[in-house]
């Protein structure tokens, strides 16, 4: 993959209360790692594991500079606020960006404490915010691992509704075929695909799709076009599931309202899921 970078890594859903937001998750069908609280910037979460990927529950909880950037987005509203690509050298990623003319800020370190059967485990990463230009329509970071053998227990990955990873995140943006020529700085040439109005990138690991707020229908037929956010901002996202019947079975028994079509993808409006309109599609 071009600069260093493997994929979607993770996907930000900013809660404005993190229990609650837990319980609406579990309410769900997945199954969520012990609370993790990041020092660094203030913020606790709650993380849905997968094998190569996962969502983030994350909210404010003390001062710090993405604390205070997810107060202000919770003060709108709950749901999507940003995603994070993937990398095993987060240093490399931004010299390749620097060298093609964006100005991207060397990693910084990060940890998240939580508390395992083990003990509290003090996982480590780097991060790198990537300026608005050169992700236009998302908010991004990009992400590396470093104790990357610790994140991912057996119970963490056993979710009751069968999900095994992200298929896709969707943004509403004004313009997406313009978009085009900045993602492909990032994600390297021909990552993306133009129909019509709309355009999917393609990763390394999982869809960006950058939609017009009038053509989002077109991705997801059940979205509600009234209770949209402004442009741009993210608003879907689908999760591979081994078995849409069980977590169909899954929903059901909890009263999770969600409809389905007539290949078994499962759609749960954002009401249900902290603002996020869900979808679950067959892995």
């Amino acid at each position: 993959m071009a600069n260093n970078i493997t994929g979607l890594d993770h996907a930000v859903i900013a809660v404005r209360e993190l229990d609650a937001a837990a319980e609406v998750f579990h309410r769900l069908g997945f199954a969520l790692t012990p609370r993790g609280e990041h020092a660094e910037w203030g913020t606790a979460n709650h993380c849905i594991m997968f094998r190569q990927d996962y969502i983030a529950l994350q909210a404010a909880v003390a001062e710090g500079e993405v604390a205070d950037e997810l107060r202000a987005f919770t003060a709108a509203r709950e749901g999507l606020q940003g995603i994070s690509l993937g990398t095993d050298n987060g240093a490399a990623v931004v010299e390749r960006l620097q060298a093609a003319g964006l100005a991207v800020p060397l990693p910084r370190s990060l940890t998240r404490r939580i508390d395992t059967d083990q003990g509290q485990a003090t996982l480590m990463f780097s991060e790198t915010l990537l300026p608005a230009e050169a992700t236009p329509g998302i908010h991004t970071r990009v992400t590396q691992h470093i104790t990357a053998e610790r994140e991912r227990f057996p119970e963490w990955l056993a979710h009751p509704n069968t999900a095994i990873g992200i298929a896709s995140v969707t943004a509403i943006v004004a313009e997406p075929v313009e978009l085009t020529p900045a993602w492909d700085r990032v994600l390297g040439p021909h990552r993306a695909v133009i129909t019509d109005d709309t355009v999917t990138l393609h990763t390394g690991r999982g869809l960006i799709f950058l939609s017009k707020p009038d053509d989002i229908t077109q991705l997801h037929p059940e979205a509600e076009l009234d209770e949209l956010p402004s442009a741009p901002a993210l608003v879907a996202l689908a999760v591979l599931v081994a078995d849409t019947e069980r977590a169909a079975q899954w929903l059901k028994h909890n009263g999770v309202e969600f409809s389905r079509d007539r290949e078994g993808t499962i759609r749960i409006p954002p009401s249900e899921a902290c603002g996020v309109h869900l979808e679950m599609v067959q892995g």
